[in-house]
C-alpha cells in the first residue's frame, strides 16, 4: 500500500483527497483480517506527511487516556510493518456532507466492532468487502450512491485509471452488479451469473478471475455479430464504473444468437454471445487494461463499439 501511494502522480492523490470527502476508514490487520481502529477523515493533506496523517490519532474515548490509545494503534501498525506488511485500509463510507453524518457513521462501526468480534481469516484467506454477502439474509443495500465500502488500493486504482485512447475498434461491454442466474453459454458450459461481482474490484483478485469476467461478459447481448464481423472486431472488452477490467479476443465464427421474448413494441428480442481466450499480457493488454484499467469518456448505457461513432 505505501509504495503504491507514494508513486502516484501528485494529481491522482488529489483527486482521492477530493473523491474521499468526509470519510469514515478501518485500519485492519493483513495478518488475520480483523480491524483494529476505526477513524474519520475530510481533506487529507497529501504532502510528506499526509499518508501518516491517515495514522494519526484522533483521540476522544473516554475510558482510555489518549497516549495509551496512540501507543495500542502505532504499535500494532509498526508490528505489522516488521512483518513486511502494512495495515489495509477499507473506507467505510466516503463523500459524506456533514460531519453528524461521519460521526455516526464511525460510531456505528465502534459500536458495532466492540459487540461482534470479527473471526479472523484462517489459512492467509483474503478478507474482501461484500466477501460474505451469505452471512446476511438482506436481499440488498440500501443505496450507498456509489460511495459505499472500497479498500482505499481499489478507490486508487480506479482513479489512476488513465483515458482510453486505443485506435482500433472494440467491442465494450458493460458489466453492472452480479446477478445469480445461471444460463448456457457458446461451448456448452454453464454459467452461475452475469455482471461484476464486487471482490473483481481488487486488482489482486481481478488478474486471477479474468476467465470468470470473461464468462460474465461474453453474452447474451443485443449486439450484431455481423456488425462485429463487419468492423474487424478482434476484441471485447469487459467495463464496470466507467474503467475496462478484462480484456477478451473473440474466437472466430463462435458467435451465437438466440430470441428471447418479444419487446412490448412486438420487436424480436434477439442476443448474442461468442467463445473467447483471455489477453492478460502483451502491448493491446497494456493500451486497453494496463495496471490501472483505462477510463472511458462518454460511454452511454447502450454504447457496445470503440470508438464512439453509432
Amino acid at each position: 500500500m505505501m509504495r503504491k501511494w507514494k508513486d502516484l502522480d501528485p494529481e491522482v492523490k488529489a483527486q482521492v483527497a477530493n473523491e474521499l470527502g468526509k470519510y469514515v476508514y478501518m485500519l485492519v490487520d493483513p495478518r488475520d483480517g480483523v480491524p483494529f481502529y476505526v477513524g474519520k477523515g475530510r481533506g487529507l493533506r497529501f504532502d510528506a506527511h499526509g499518508w501518516e496523517a491517515l495514522f494519526a490519532a484522533r483521540f476522544d474515548e473516554g475510558e482510555v487516556a489518549a497516549e495509551d490509545l496512540r501507543r495500542l494503534k502505532v504499535g500494532r501498525i509498526n508490528e505489522i510493518r516488521s512483518a513486511g506488511l502494512e495495515p489495509d485500509i477499507w473506507i467505510v463510507r466516503y463523500g459524506m456532507s456533514s460531519d453528524s453524518e461521519y460521526t455516526a457513521v464511525e460510531a456505528a462501526c465502534i459500536d458495532l466492532l466492540r459487540s461482534m468480534p470479527i473471526r479472523p481469516t484462517e489459512n492467509g484467506g483474503t478478507r474482501l468487502p461484500h466477501g460474505n454477502k451469505a452471512g446476511l439474509t438482506n436481499a440488498r443495500t440500501e443505496q450507498a450512491k456509489g460511495h459505499g465500502i472500497v479498500l482505499l488500493d481499489d478507490l486508487i486504482d480506479e482513479l489512476a485509471a488513465p483515458l482510453l485512447t486505443y485506435d482500433k475498434p472494440l467491442l465494450l461491454i458493460r458489466l453492472g452488479s452480479w446477478v445469480e442466474s445461471s444460463e448456457e453459454i457458446p461451448g456448452g458450459v454453464e454459467r452461475p451469473g452475469y455482471g461484476y461481482k464486487s471482490e473483481w474490484l481488487s486488482s489482486s483478485v481481478r488478474t486471477q478471475r479474468f476467465e470468470e469476467i470473461g464468462v460474465s461478459a461474453c453474452g447474451w447481448w443485443p449486439i450484431s455479430p455481423s456488425g462485429v464481423e463487419a468492423e474487424e472486431i478482434k476484441y471485447f472488452v469487459a467495463v464496470h464504473r466507467g474503467v475496462t477490467r478484462g480484456l477478451f479476443r473473440i474466437v472466430p465464427g463462435s458467435w451465437e444468437t438466440k430470441e428471447y421474448d418479444r419487446h412490448e413494441s412486438g420487436r424480436v428480442n434477439r442476443r448474442s454471445a461468442c467463445r473467447f481466450e483471455v489477453i492478460d499480457s502483451g502491448p493491446d493488454f497494456d493500451a486497453i487494461i494496463g495496471p490501472h484499467g483505462h477510463r472511458i469518456q462518454g460511454i452511454q448505457q447502450n454504447s457496445f463499439y470503440w470508438p464512439f461513432k453509432r
